[in-house]
């Protein structure tokens, strides 16, 4: 059985002219509404001629126009000619594109403003179109920037920390009463007032001290060799005295700095490390200067407390505090003693405060790995190793520190204040996020 396909008659070639054939009315411009010629597409897609386009651009002259005539919305860029629909309009209608060439470029008004239209496109910059996708963060880049941004700002800092220096009476007021030299105790005497100039001498002559200072009575001033008869002068300076003996020495970092020079770079160094070691050997080497103003400091007391001496015990509820932070969170302490510099040294604290929380999670994570590995009885080893490690690192730094110029030490101090921190952050992103999983998509 034969199957028969049927075949549709093919077009006529007038048929087909006719369906293909494409009319002048496509190809005008909502303008001028004549054939395009030049025709110059927006960034919205609508096409115009040049001249028209121009004409439209210097109609509000001193100003310009840079919206559509025909949707009004605002094209970017300098519009270009459209190359494809220009050689199209250019083949299908060759005749009437002659004529209305011939006809604009014999109008002076056109070509003037073509002229200002295409000097206006030659000064603008070109815009280079935007990245599919934003460049990558480099990393070393950023690192540079970080670390020069760092050096200059240590930089300003000596400078200022070199050429302001606090008055010697300000930093005595802030020396514990029991490390008083004798030129400090004259130097308290003659800011007392000038009546004191004819008892300084004395004092100098005698050697008095911090600790002789501290003892003196009304009994002591007047008997020889002070042999100061006038009274009020006597009470004067037992007053201010007593006040000194009252005074809860509080130092700043700075004051403690100006002070203790290498004891600071040392807190610095040892406390990052080994926070609970530091903290026990100051309690049991460095009670007086230093371990009781941070205990009263982190861990400040109840107003009900009594306050008897610059350097009194701390009370149960200040131990308690302290213990409980210095065994769970012993960085947190130093933010404590940060955060009561805030009115003197607003970004030095941050910095330290920062950098305390920086620490606190690195010794979470620390303590809950061992804990999670059941390796706590490595502990003692790890700490051992870590201190042997930090003690060769920085021994090439201890031996020669009595030959060492000021400017380096201040250095370093400032170093481990301000570039450390970034340091330890990085240390934390490491922890946090494990090699494996930075690279994952």
């Amino acid at each position: 059985m034969d199957v028969q396909i049927p075949v549709e008659p093919e077009l006529s070639e007038s048929e087909s002219e006719e369906g293909t054939a494409l009319s002048e009315s496509e190809f005008t411009c909502h303008c001028c509404y004549q054939v395009l010629v030049d025709p110059t597409t927006l960034t919205c897609g609508h096409s115009f001629c040049r001249h028209c386009l121009a004409n439209w651009w210097a109609s509000a002259l001193p100003r310009v126009r840079r919206d559509c005539p025909e949707c009004r919305a605002v094209w970017t860029g300098f519009p270009r000619v459209n190359i494809l629909l220009r050689d199209a309009v250019e083949k299908l209608f060759p005749a009437e594109v002659r004529r209305r060439k011939q006809a604009i470029l014999s109008d002076p008004g056109f070509c003037r403003v073509l002229q200002m239209f295409q000097q206006h496109g030659n000064t603008q910059a070109p815009h280079a179109a935007p990245p599919q996708n934003p460049p990558p963060i480099n990393i070393r880049e950023f690192y540079s920037g970080v670390v020069t941004a760092l050096t200059f700002m240590t930089v300003v800092v000596l400078l200022y920390r070199a050429f302001s220096t606090d008055s010697s009476h300000e930093v005595l007021l802030s020396k514990p009463l029991s490390r008083w030299s004798a030129d400090d105790v004259t130097l308290w005497v003659e800011h007392l007032g000038i009546w004191t100039n004819q008892y300084k001498e004395t004092f100098r002559r005698e050697q008095i001290n911090g600790r002789l200072l501290s003892s003196l009575s009304d009994e002591d001033l007047s008997a020889a060799p002070f042999k100061i008869k006038n009274p009020s002068h006597r009470q004067i300076i037992l007053e201010e005295l007593h006040r000194l003996r009252q005074r809860r020495v509080s130092l700043n970092l700075w004051q403690y700095k100006d002070l203790y020079l290498g004891k600071s770079l040392f807190l610095l160094i040892s406390l990052r490390n080994f926070p609970r070691l530091t903290l026990l050997y100051l309690f049991l080497f460095d009670y007086d200067d230093t371990f009781l103003p941070f205990i009263h400091t982190s861990c400040p007391a109840t107003p009900d407390a009594p306050t008897d001496t610059p350097l009194d015990w701390p009370g149960w509820r200040q131990w308690a505090e302290f213990l409980l932070m210095y065994f769970l969170l012993p960085y947190q302490l130093l933010s404590a003693v940060a955060w009561h510099w805030m009115s003197v040294h607003y970004w030095t604290a941050g910095f330290i405060i920062a950098h305390a929380a920086l620490l606190t999670v690195l010794d979470v994570c620390f303590y809950w790995t061992l804990w999670k590995r059941g390796q706590m009885r490595t502990l003692p080893k790890l700490v051992w190793l870590q201190m042997f490690a930090v003690l060769f690192n920085t021994s090439l730094f201890v031996l020669p520190w009595p030959m060492m110029p000021l400017f380096i030490i201040n250095t370093e101090i400032y170093i481990q204040l301000y570039f450390n921190p970034f340091l330890t952050a990085v240390l934390v992103k490491r922890t946090l996020l494990p090699t494996n999983t930075q690279h994952r998509p």
